[in-house]
């Protein structure tokens, strides 16, 4: 049989490919290296040399999604007269959307996927951090928050946020109207934290 050689970055992204779809299929923690190279019809060892371990597979899927979500609530534009305050609510408002696109989703909320859902939150606040962080110092310049540590409040926020779906998940697979309800929730902690005027 002839062998077939391919571009390594080729290679690694049908590794990452193949090893996603399994994933969803049997788990994480159901999932060997082998699984991975018999789907692909490639020798045992040869995904080893693009990833020491299946956890270094999950910290590749974990980059990909969290940066797709990142880039998602990038592309958001904003008008010229809108504040600080108008911005998050635009965020959240477009997160749900964001989030129902991601084929992610339901993978990362299966039992046997736990440590995925976990990489891929804590990339994901990591990403965010910045831009949470900016939005606040804005805010307070505008005086629409009174948050005297934008940093810390950007941290605390954000792992609240995760803390939160940790406990009393929003139901992702309901649909978007339960997300905004659940998000709306999740909203109004974070007028509290800024302290935002009730209106």
């Amino acid at each position: 049989m002839t062998r077939i050689t391919k571009e390594p970055e080729e290679r690694r992204e049908e590794i990452i490919s193949a090893a996603e779809k399994l994933f969803h299929e049997k788990g994480f923690e159901n999932t060997m290296m082998s699984d991975i190279a018999q789907t692909l019809g490639i020798s045992q060892g040869l995904p080893y040399r693009y990833f020491k371990s299946k956890v270094e597979i999950l910290d590749a899927i974990a980059d990909k999604y969290s940066h797709e979500f990142l880039q998602m609530i990038q592309g958001i534009t904003f008008g010229p007269d809108l504040n600080a305050k108008d911005k998050l609510d635009i965020y959240f408002k477009h997160i749900v959307e964001c989030v129902m696109g991601l084929k992610l989703i339901p993978l990362l909320h299966e039992k046997s996927n736990e440590e995925l859902h976990h990489r891929v939150t804590e990339k994901s606040i990591q990403s965010m951090f910045p831009l949470l962080r900016d939005l606040i110092i804005e805010g307070n310049r505008q005086g629409c928050f009174s948050c005297p540590k934008p940093e810390e409040s950007a941290w605390f926020l954000l792992n609240g946020l995760n803390g939160v779906q940790g406990s009393a998940p929003i139901n992702y697979m309901e649909g978007n109207e339960k997300m905004y309800e659940g998000m709306k929730h999740i909203l109004m902690m974070f007028y509290r934290v800024l302290g935002v005027k009730e209106e």
